[in-house]
Formats: structure tokens, C-alpha cells, sequence
């Protein structure tokens, strides 16, 4: 790609900062077919989202971009940047503008493009060095060789992990392939536990597509492992991804197809608590990022001059550019050619890329390396600059901290960011994938979650952890579309579970540690998860005054069940007899517990003790929101999310409610001087800031007190008495003590 003599003159070299970019799409096109790397992109999402742009009836709606240029100041070791932005100009804001149009804005994205120095970012290859496929045995083996060389020998802290454990001791996956025989020769499905395995191997992430290639499974596994699987059988995919492994000079590859014994449902059920494990420990991982299937390959055709930064030659007397050479890159090359490709729309793909070491992406212009110390690409070999980095580098710092050998001190990292707030961002990433079988949706999450599990040493189930329960509990969809709850085959997933949702989820930033306000269990303690293998005992300890008895809570691994251990007293915890189809049954629990497989829930229903009150839903057509509003008062509007459409956005739903958690916050209004002390004294309001969750009854004769989860809401109230009237419980005179206390509220199980 080039820059065309439009933008050279009237954008870089201008005088001034800002202005109006072309002012017809019939001006923009010669500059496109020219290949000018601002005008194409501009040109193809018009293209792309406002075709009728084109058409000599909107000319007079030209110019729709404006563009501004400013230079990024200059930290630590960062390099000298220019940006050049390209904006959306809406029609009341163009030259000539009608204050009283009626045309409709349109979503035209903002462009950015950053231009640094040729002369930092060398050395970049040549269009020679690049090109015309990405095949690393044609061209660009050499830079791959180059990141792989430099991550074993040069990168401080890759090392440092893979010393951490010795070869000796490392996992190796149940089976592999080995690929160490003569090209395009039958390659044998090998027992890791039967077969000495010499030497790392490789992981593949690939889109599955139709299922209509070689697979292992039982009537061919004793051939696969004896003959081997023939190579032309092999799909582009496979082949080429052998032809990689081969060229890092690595004997097998993982491909889970051909490792784990498709159909096999207990061959599944092992190997997926081992996934984790799998690319955690690969030499490499090799993503074929731009196939939608098995036949499309790793390799593509390319030209190489849209692959290499476009160069700018300033003049001397432009200010800014300094007659310079620079080098003009899009701010989302990383999101745009590698991460919205097709692979990475899938979900069992994020937490390959995750938990990886280190990966070659074969994307469709180029190949992209990506490790805990560097992500880069052939057009940017030395990696990515800093004002480029926003996005690859929190997913590279986190993908480091996964793969810290140390446990809970090395990964929960005391200095750095807790694990939750990138258990945040990994859940909502994640969810904005695509999954072919919704029942995998834990499943596929499940190696990241384990790794956090025993970093953090807090029990986790059904996507949630233990640790404030109440606040994970009130996790929000992004975007309200779904008419209905979606029904998850083979898997039953509880209500409470962001997993039982599809599209986009948010999980709330923990709350406080010093609440104002929570719910607790029908004994009085904080919220639990029924666990398959978490025994839970309470001692009785009796003050000293002799009047309050207080619980400290043991764990070992065995039942779920709750002792209250004194001389007098014995009693088992509360729990309805209600059972899901994928949690265990009591009279079936095992004896030892998989420490690698994803927990198990003994019971799907959580014991809640709060106030389950009664309000209406109203969409607000001014906020663009839906508002939860309580019946006994109209001047309270609350923040709600729900899970599903509720219906017409101009009538009012019924909804329940029950508040889980609230913290007071401390609003300092002014200063005043004490005409006594002549000290500075501070006037304060205190406001009242919580969540909750949206609920409705259980039909069933046995579901008396049962409730499900129909969205979250958040609130914030200006004092003590506003705040009461969220803790209503609707129909208290009807319940009896057993079930019910005036300050704590109902007791419930939501489902």
C-alpha cells in the first residue's frame, strides 16, 4: 500500500490540525484503486456500512469525514508517534450543514493510524525478505525461527518459567501424533503412557467446520496407532500444521481430533479436564487463524507490499514530520487481522490462547508471534509499539501470569492486579465468542477458571466463585435481545450462572469488603455453593458471656455436608431434595475427587436469606434503559438489567427483587471552620450504594420457596430510610417464623 498525493498534501503536510477529508466518493475512489492506505479504508467501510454513500443523490451529504493529526507525548522508552484520525462527521456538523436535518446519523467507524519513524521501528524486512505466501519453508522462516530463538535465549521471564519445571516432570498429553517420519508417510496415533516420548510438542487450535475429516475413534484406533493415519487423509489444515511443527524442528503434534476418541464420552470427560494442561505444556502453539474449516489451511498467497508499514517521505519543512522518513501503521492491525478472524470467534479458541506458551498465528496477510514477553508480526518484527499495544499487551501480561509454575504467590502476583478483575475480563471476552454445543460453555472456560482456582484458593462452580458470592451472583447481560432463557442440551445450568445466558456478560467489580448490607444463608452464613468433595464443618464456640455461639467453618475434601460438632448438638444443613441432571446424586458421590476436573454441584439451588420484594419494570426512552421502580414509592428509579426481553417497552412488568449486598458511601459536600476549635470540619452525606438481582417463583408442587434469576439491577440511594424500602418482604404475614425474620427476610432457594 501506498499514500496518495490528496492525503500527503492535504492531510500530513497541512498547517493546520484538523479538516475535512474528500468531499465526494468519487474523489475517494481513484485514491483508493491507487491503494492509499487511508482512502481504501475509508472507501470499503462505506463500502461496508453506508452503501448508498456512493449514489450522485447523497453528494450533497459530502464531506461525511473530518481528519486531525497530533503528536503523543513521549514516555519512558517509547518511540515518537503521530497520530492521523479520520471521524464520522454527523450532518448538522458538515460545512453548510442543515440544523434541521432529518438524515440519519450513520455508524461509519473512527479510523486511527499511527506513524512513527523509520528509523525505530527498523529493522522491518523487505518486500523480497516478506514475500508472496506465508508458508515459512518459501518465506518468512527465517523471522519465525528468529522469535522462537530469541524467546529460548533472550526473553527473561520464558525462560525462567519453563526452568521452573524440569523436563522430567512435565506433562505430556495421553496421546500424541508422531510426525517425525518421511513426508506425506502415514503418521501414528502414539499412548503417551505405553510409547517414551522424546522431546516437546506442538498444540494446534483450528475451526472444526462440518465434521467430515479423519477423526480417531474407537473402530479405528487400534489402525491409527499401529499403521498410522495415511496422509491423505489428512485435511490442508493437518497437513500443513505438520509441515509447521516439522519446521520448528518438533517431533509431535497435539490435534485434538486425532487425541481424544471422538465419541467417547468418557474418553471426552478426561481429556477435556486436561485441556488446560494440554497447551500450558506445548512446545508451541499453532493457530490457523483464517479458516472457517478444516480444507482452507494455514498458507496463503499474499502481496507483500500490503503487508510492510507504508512509507512517508516528508518534506523538510513540514513542522511536524521534520523531513523525516515515516512508517504508516492502522491502530487495529492486531484486533482487526488477527483477533476478528475466524478462529478467534471461537470460544474453546480463547482459553487456547490464553494458556498457551507462546503461538505462530497464520493469519491471512501474515504471520503474528505472540509469547509473555513480545507479539509481534512479519510487519512489525520487533513487536508491536506501545501506542499499538492496548490490546495485545493486558492479554500478554495475563497469558504470563497463567503460566507461572509457583502457585498462588507467583500467579496472584501481591504487586500487581488480583485475579479477579481478569477473571472479569476473560469472562466477558470469552462470552462474546461463539460456541457450537452451549453445554461446553463451562467446560471450554474451565482451564483458565482451574488455574485462578488454586491460585486464589477459593472454591468456584457453575462459572462462579465462593469468595462474596452475593456480588458474583449479580453479573449483567450486556445486551437485553433474547425473548426466552436458552435451554442448554445434555447440561442443566442453573439460573444463577452467567453460563445459562448467550451473548455478552459483564461480572460486577466486587463491592466492598466492608458492607453494609448482605444476604446470608438460612444459618446465618455467607453464601455457599453445594461442592461435590467440600466437606464443610462448623465448631461451636461459646463466649465467654455465655450468650453468643459462634461458627468457624473446616474444609476437607469428602461430602458435602455441614456438622455443627458439640457435646449436645448434631445437625446437618438444610437442603431441598431437588436434584439437576448434571450434578451428582448424593448416593453416588466418588470417593476421590478429580483435582483437574471442573467441580460438580451437589445441588444447583443456593440457600438465601434476604427480602424479596415486589416492584414494576418501565423502559426509560430518555436514558434508553430499563428502570426497576418499587410500588410504595414513584421517586426511586433503579438501574436494571434483565435477562431477557421483558416485552413492550411501554408497559410496566411485574418484577420481584431481592437485594443482595450495599456499602454506605461517604460524600464530602463542603469544608467549614469551626468557630470554637477554628478546626477545618467537613459536611458529609452518606449514600447507600448496592446490587441485586431480579428473581420470580418456581412453578412445581415441590418448588415452594424455590426461585430463578431473571436479571441483576444496581442501585444508589441518598439515605438509611430510602434505602429500608428495598427491604420489603411481599407477602411477610403470610410466612411463618420458620421461614422468615423481620431483619434478615425470607429464607429461598434460588435455582
Amino acid at each position: 500500500m501506498k499514500l496518495c498525493q490528496y492525503c500527503i498534501t492535504n492531510v500530513l503536510e497541512s498547517k493546520v490540525s484538523w479538516d475535512y477529508h474528500n468531499h465526494s466518493y468519487d474523489a475517494l475512489t481513484p485514491s483508493s484503486k491507487y491503494r492509499c492506505l487511508f482512502c481504501s479504508t475509508l472507501r470499503q467501510d462505506i463500502r461496508r456500512v453506508a452503501p448508498w454513500l456512493r449514489e450522485s443523490d447523497y453528494a450533497d451529504t459530502w464531506p461525511v469525514y473530518r481528519w486531525s493529526k497530533r503528536s503523543l507525548a513521549r514516555i519512558r522508552e517509547s518511540m515518537e508517534t503521530v497520530v492521523v484520525t479520520f471521524r464520522y462527521v454527523p450532518p448538522k456538523k458538515r460545512p453548510g450543514g442543515n440544523a434541521d436535518s432529518e438524515e440519519a446519523d450513520i455508524a461509519l467507524p473512527t479510523r486511527t493510524f499511527f506513524l512513527f519513524p523509520d528509523k525505530e521501528l527498523q529493522p522491518l524486512p523487505t518486500v523480497e525478505q516478506l514475500g508472496k505466501t506465508t508458508n515459512p519453508s518459501i518465506n518468512g522462516g527465517h523471522q519465525i525461527r528468529t522469535w522462537v530463538e530469541n524467546c529460548d535465549k533472550t526473553h527473561t521471564d520464558c525462560m525462567r518459567r519453563r526452568k521452573a519445571t524440569p523436563r522430567t516432570s512435565r506433562f505430556i498429553p495421553t496421546r500424541l501424533l508422531e510426525i517425525s517420519g518421511l513426508p506425506e508417510s502415514p503418521i501414528r496415533v502414539i499412548e503417551t503412557a505405553t510409547t517414551t516420548v522424546q522431546g516437546p510438542y506442538c498444540s494446534l487450535s483450528h475451526c472444526w467446520g462440518k465434521p467430515d475429516f479423519v477423526q480417531l475413534r474407537d473402530n479405528n484406533r487400534k489402525s491409527f496407532m499401529k499403521d498410522g493415519v495415511p496422509w491423505n487423509l489428512f485435511t490442508n489444515n493437518f497437513k500443513q500444521a505438520v509441515e509447521i511443527a516439522r519446521f520448528l524442528d518438533v517431533g509431535y503434534i497435539w490435534i485434538d481430533s486425532l487425541c481424544i476418541i471422538q465419541g467417547s464420552a468418557e474418553d471426552w470427560v478426561q481429556e477435556a479436564s486436561r485441556m488446560h494442561l494440554v497447551y500450558r505444556n506445548s512446545y508451541c502453539n499453532i493457530a490457523i487463524a483464517d479458516s472457517v474449516g478444516q480444507y482452507g489451511g494455514a498458507f496463503r498467497t499474499r502481496e507483500p507490499t500490503d503487508v510492510s508499514p507504508v512509507l512517508y517521505q516528508s518534506s523538510q519543512d513540514s513542522p511536524m514530520f521534520a523531513g523525516k522518513a515515516w512508517r504508516a501503521v492502522p491502530e487495529d492491525l492486531w484486533a482487526r487481522e488477527l483477533l476478528r478472524s475466524s478462529l478467534y470467534t471461537r470460544g474453546w479458541v480463547f482459553q487456547e490462547r490464553m494458556l498457551s506458551p507462546r503461538i505462530l498465528h497464520f493469519a491471512r496477510n501474515q504471520v503474528f508471534w505472540d509469547c509473555p514477553s513480545l507479539s509481534a508480526c512479519e510487519a512489525l518484527p520487533a513487536g508491536l509499539p506501545r501506542p499499538m499495544d492496548s490490546t495485545a499487551g493486558p492479554d500478554r501480561h495475563w497469558r504470563g501470569r497463567l503460566q507461572e509454575p509457583g502457585g498462588s504467590q507467583d500467579l496472584a502476583g501481591p504487586n500487581d492486579q488480583p485475579l479477579s478483575v481478569y477473571w472479569q475480563t476473560a469472562v466477558r471476552n470469552y462470552t462474546s465468542c461463539n460456541l457450537t454445543q452451549r453445554s461446553d460453555k463451562l467446560i471450554a472456560l474451565w482451564g483458565i477458571a482451574k488455574l485462578i482456582k488454586d491460585a486464589m484458593g477459593v472454591e468456584y462452580g457453575e462459572g462462579l466463585w465462593e469468595d462474596n458470592l452475593e456480588d458474583q451472583l449479580t453479573w449483567r447481560v450486556a445486551e437485553c435481545r433474547l425473548k426466552e432463557r436458552p435451554i442448554t442440551q445434555m447440561r442443566t445450568i442453573p439460573s444463577w450462572s452467567w453460563a445459562s445466558m448467550d451473548g455478552e456478560i459483564i461480572i460486577a467489580d466486587r463491592l466492598s469488603d466492608k458492607k453494609h448490607w448482605t444476604v446470608c444463608d438460612h444459618n446465618g452464613r455467607p453464601l455457599e455453593l453445594d461442592l461435590v468433595g467440600v466437606k464443610r464443618y462448623a465448631r461451636i464456640f461459646q463466649s465467654t458471656s455465655g450468650e453468643t455461639a459462634h461458627f468457624l467453618q473446616h474444609r476437607v475434601q469428602s461430602d458435602s455436608v455441614l456438622e455443627v460438632k458439640s457435646p449436645k448438638h448434631k445437625a446437618q444443613k438444610e437442603r431441598p431434595n431437588h436434584q439437576s441432571a448434571n450434578h451428582a446424586d448424593k448416593d453416588n458421590t466418588p470417593k476421590t475427587v478429580n483435582e483437574n476436573a471442573e467441580p460438580i454441584l451437589h445441588n444447583a439451588s443456593i440457600a438465601i436469606q434476604g427480602h424479596i420484594g415486589c416492584g414494576t419494570l418501565q423502559f426509560d426512552e430518555v436514558k434508553k434503559a430499563w428502570l426497576l421502580r418499587l410500588q410504595n414509592t414513584n421517586d426511586l428509579d433503579i438501574e436494571a438489567y434483565p435477562d431477557t426481553n421483558p416485552g413492550s417497552k411501554g408497559l410496566q412488568h411485574h418484577s420481584s427483587f431481592v437485594v443482595l449486598s450495599a456499602k454506605k458511601v461517604v460524600q464530602l459536600k463542603s469544608e467549614v471552620t469551626s468557630p470554637l476549635t477554628e478546626k477545618h470540619l467537613f459536611n458529609e452525606d452518606i449514600e447507600i450504594e448496592g446490587r441485586g438481582i431480579l428473581v420470580e417463583a418456581v412453578a412445581g408442587q415441590d418448588k415452594e420457596d424455590h426461585f430463578q434469576r431473571t436479571g441483576a439491577f444496581r442501585f444508589r440511594v441518598a439515605n438509611e430510610q430510602t434505602f429500608r424500602l428495598l427491604l420489603v418482604t411481599a407477602g411477610e404475614e403470610q410466612l411463618s417464623p420458620r421461614k422468615y425474620n423481620a431483619e434478615r427476610g425470607r429464607k429461598f432457594w434460588l435455582d
